[in-house]
């Protein structure tokens, strides 16, 4: 059980918590976790009637500089023509999941008494929280909301222990490899193509550059924020955690895919897809494809 005399909640303003503790932050499993991440999702897609407040649970006494066990940011917003509060987690439409920050190992007695100050000390009507991937996080929401709505559901699929790229290939359906195979035949009898994959800043802002150009000619139509797609990436390649694939149709770039690659305290490795697009004008020789054959390949 905790010992309740040594743990306390404190709420800080984002700026606050960044400022304590951007030298402390724990590794997150996923680079989308991060604080970095949620810096760009508070400044560059959050509306401005939001507020940001980072619920913490301390361990310690506060006058003597006590152990922080938990950072959870979360959005506070109350419409101007009604009384209905909000708190939702901080994400957006780039974010496929959302966790508390853990500076210890997640406990889930920690986490509820962290879920019980926030419900307790802060007037809400309604939570929108996660989508949630850690099942300590999981459980405890669930128990502490028993009656609790389900909205919406993520999934996110991860192929796991895999030991190389052979092994690899060899669970994936023999349809799609042939079918890459017979692509890549073709669109080599037809022109010259090269596959450039980008993880150095000085080739950033020209791959980048490319990866717009791409994404307009697609199908996708327009982009909420390329500001924060680039934010992150540069933020990303500085810590070597991004790969930035392009396939050129001799000058031309036609396939472009952005991916993160992280590796947790346990040293797990993780590499995830965040954006990737074709020139719809190549559909026919699935270059997307064979970029993600390749990008697969190298990771």
């Amino acid at each position: 059980m905790i010992d309740k005399a040594t743990i306390f909640y404190q709420q800080l303003s984002f700026d606050e918590f960044v400022g304590k503790y951007a030298q402390h932050l724990p590794n997150t499993r996923l680079f989308e976790l991060s604080v970095p991440w949620l810096s760009a999702t508070n400044s560059l897609v959050s509306s401005s009637n939001k507020q940001v407040v980072v619920h913490c649970l301390f361990e310690g006494k506060l006058e003597k500089a006590p152990h922080i066990l938990i950072a959870w940011p979360l959005v506070h917003i109350t419409e101007k023509s009604s009384t209905k509060k909000e708190i939702q987690s901080l994400s957006s439409c780039y974010s496929t999941i959302t966790e508390p920050l853990f500076f210890n190992t997640p406990n889930n007695d920690e986490f509820s008494q962290l879920i019980f100050y926030v419900a307790r000390e802060n007037p809400w009507s309604t939570m929108l929280l996660g989508p949630f991937n850690d099942k300590v996080v999981k459980k405890a929401v669930d128990q502490y909301f028993p009656h609790k709505r389900l909205f919406s559901q993520s999934n996110n699929q991860y192929q796991t222990q895999l030991t190389d790229f052979t092994d690899y290939c060899r669970q994936r359906p023999s349809q799609l490899i042939n079918t890459i195979k017979r692509r890549t035949k073709k669109l080599e009898k037809l022109t010259k193509y090269r596959i450039e994959i980008i993880t150095e800043q000085n080739a950033f802002a020209e791959a980048f550059a490319a990866y717009r150009l791409i994404y307009q000619k697609s199908w996708k139509g327009s982009e909420l924020s390329f500001d924060f797609i680039e934010q992150v990436c540069l933020i990303a390649i500085a810590e070597k955690k991004c790969r930035l694939g392009l396939l050129w149709v001799n000058k031309q770039p036609v396939a472009a895919q952005i991916w993160f690659v992280q590796e947790d305290d346990k040293q797990y490795k993780t590499a995830s897809i965040f954006k990737l697009a074709y020139d719809s004008g190549y559909q026919e020789f699935s270059v997307g494809s064979i970029l993600s054959m390749a990008l697969s390949e190298y990771v």
